[in-house]
């Protein structure tokens, strides 16, 4: 609970007095932990001592961080051997503990590039995301997957190039489909040679170098040749080249002249609601534009914009690789240090830099117009939300008001690769950082003789007492959400209510949503503690809103439940049972062709093979039979 009153205000000052005793004037980080161990602030110091001492000055203190002094009843220090270290370090102990009165990047996922893997002599194009530890050639980052996958067809349909990979490519003994229509010359059965195929890899690479006018040049030229042979097939698939080349450049060409690789960063604040808007320019190409709302703290109207932007600028390049020129509207707090950082984590010399004049000055007051627009249709959201939780509250009777939810559904096939999902909504949308999936167990025990095991199995209520119970078991309550929302009728509602006494939550409300008469859309059945049934009329902006959630949890659900069943098909079940390794189960499948032919053969048939001995042909029998 968040405390601000002259008492706990005096008491945290005095414990930042006491630590100060034996704090030293060395650079390092601080950290404010309140109750429960839960931290508060997270922050860094040339000088620990001076930095600290600050606190204990009443005066100077603004509301937020006299929140923040009145609820810290412990301060713990990390020395290091240079301020460099101290942000590094301060960086990377935000994102791990998520203090609630610093600036928080909640979307700091990194961006996908287009890689060449060099590691084959017949390198594959493929997006990549993540670290680059392939050997190979990298473009990027593009901030959009559809943009990524565009550029690779693009790359394909030009230059004839492989995306497949290498165990497709070892396997094949006649050209795929891609060769039919055009998008591959078929490396796989050396319909092309090496020499040929890396002149076609190169001139890839120098489009996306930005190098496309005389590559366009060369495919118009064979476009002429093979319409003067009158080769009009050939001709057509030059000119579906150009075209395709031109919608790419169209799309992602800037002109902006002196300018390579660039990101544009606009920061925009409106009282407590921050955006920061990012515009990625690699080769003088356009590769996207993403707006990032960073969370300014707890009670952060008094955040100010530099360290804002300073925040945002150290956690987001923690994953992402930045650009030599990085152009912003408002220098960040400790420019220099946060470029020697950079440089330090990336190798790479990055420059900040405030434009005063030309193309990149117009740019940066676009970019901010764009910025402008997102923050305020993201305030519109923040309070259409607002009020659909607070109509949800009112609505069911909830005792407390509703902050944040999470929505709950299983899905499954008559048992078969079940998955539990799980997602998170607040004021601020869907919070999709916080989604979850559950790989269910089928493993339940049968302890009724006159049940069965597929029953067991394909139980929904087991499976959501299982979801529940992995959720909230021995975890730190302050993560908890304010109210539950359950994809099931009455029986679901009660599984759930009686975990939750079992592991002693009393704090969380729960609703239940049942389908309605013939899965009609606005006939849906609410059940709560205190309610049997309830039912909206089907104008109800609250029903759309459950529906919504409802909708989003289901599409959620059933994308794993894909995934899982995809992989249980390409699994082969010798890998399920103890003692079978690699030799045995080569062995095995040499003798029989196949694991459901090892799963009709005898103990008999399995002790002639090699490796197998009397206890091992047992067990591979039971586990068939």
């Amino acid at each position: 609970m968040i405390k601000n009153n002259k008492a706990s205000l005096s008491k945290g000052i005095e414990i930042i007095k006491n630590e100060l005793l034996t704090i030293p004037n060395k650079s390092g980080i601080y950290q404010m932990i309140g109750e429960n161990s839960e931290y508060l602030y997270i922050g860094k110091a040339k000088n620990l001592n001076n930095r600290i001492k600050f606190y204990t000055q009443p005066k100077r203190l603004n509301s937020r961080l006299s929140y923040m002094v009145s609820n810290t009843v412990k301060l713990e220090i990390i020395v290091t051997s240079s301020e460099i270290e101290a942000l590094l370090l301060e960086s990377n102990l935000i994102k791990k503990f998520e203090p609630i009165f610093n600036i928080l990047l909640k979307d700091d996922k990194s961006f996908s590039s287009i890689l060449f893997n060099l590691s084959h002599s017949f390198p594959q194009l493929s997006a990549h995301r993540g670290q680059r530890n392939i050997k190979g050639d990298y473009f990027g980052p593009f901030v959009s997957k559809k943009t990524v996958q565009k550029t690779i067809e693009t790359l394909q349909k030009i230059f004839l190039l492989r995306t497949c990979n290498d165990n497709i490519f070892k396997s094949r003994t006649r050209p795929c489909l891609q060769f039919q229509i055009k998008r591959c010359s078929a490396p796989c059965v050396n319909l092309i040679s090496k020499e040929s195929y890396r002149d076609s890899l190169n001139e890839a690479k120098k489009f996306l170098q930005g190098n496309s006018k005389s590559i366009k040049q060369n495919l118009i030229k064979k476009m002429y040749d093979a319409s003067n042979k009158q080769n009009f097939e050939a001709a057509a698939i030059f000119r579906n080249r150009i075209k395709a080349l031109t919608d790419v450049n169209a799309s992602q060409n800037i002109n902006v002249p002196n300018v390579n690789d660039v990101d544009f960063l606009v920061l925009q604040k409106i009282e407590n609601k921050v955006v920061i808007q990012m515009t990625i320019v690699r080769n003088g190409c356009n590769y996207g534009s993403k707006s990032y709302f960073p969370s300014p703290g707890k009670n952060g109207t008094d955040v100010l914009e530099e360290e804002i932007m300073q925040a945002f600028i150290c956690q987001f390049y923690d994953k992402n690789i930045p650009p030599e020129n990085i152009l912003v509207n408002l220098n960040p707090k400790d420019k220099s240090l946060i470029e020697e950082l950079l440089h330090k984590k990336h190798k790479i010399k990055v420059k900040i830099q405030l434009p005063q004049r030309g193309k990149k000055l117009e740019i940066i007051k676009s970019t901010l117009k764009n910025a402008e627009e997102n923050l305020n249709r993201k305030i519109y959201e923040r309070s259409s939300n607002k009020n659909n939780l607070k109509n949800l509250q009112q609505t069911f009777n909830f005792k407390n008001s509703i902050q944040k939810l999470e929505v709950y559904d299983n899905s499954h096939n008559q048992g078969k690769s079940p998955v539990g999902a799980m997602i998170a909504f607040n004021e601020d949308g869907f919070l999709k950082s916080l989604y979850r999936r559950y790989n269910i167990s089928t493993e339940h025990k049968n302890l009724s003789k006159q049940i069965s095991d597929e029953f067991i199995n394909n139980n929904d209520y087991l499976m959501m007492k299982e979801v529940i119970k992995r959720r909230f078991a021995g975890k730190n309550s302050s993560g908890f959400p304010d109210l539950i929302i359950i994809d099931g009728g009455k029986g679901h509602l009660n599984i759930v209510l009686n975990v939750l006494k079992d592991l002693q939550i009393s704090s969380i409300e729960v609703l239940a949503i049942s389908k309605g008469i013939k899965r009609e859309a606005g006939r849906e059945n609410f059940y709560t503690k205190n309610s049997d049934s309830f039912r909206f009329n089907k104008d109800d902006p609250t029903l759309f809103f459950l529906q919504k959630l409802r909708d989003e949890v289901h599409r959620y659900a059933i994308a794993g439940h894909r995934i899982k069943s995809k992989k249980n098909i390409f699994k082969n079940p010798l890998d399920e049972i103890n003692g079978i390794g690699v030799n045995r189960k080569k062995s095995l499948l040499e003798e029989f062709g196949s694991a459901k032919a090892v799963g009709t053969a005898s103990i008999s048939d399995l002790l002639k093979v090699e490796g197998i001995n009397k206890s091992t042909a047992q067990k591979i029998f039971n586990f068939f039979n």
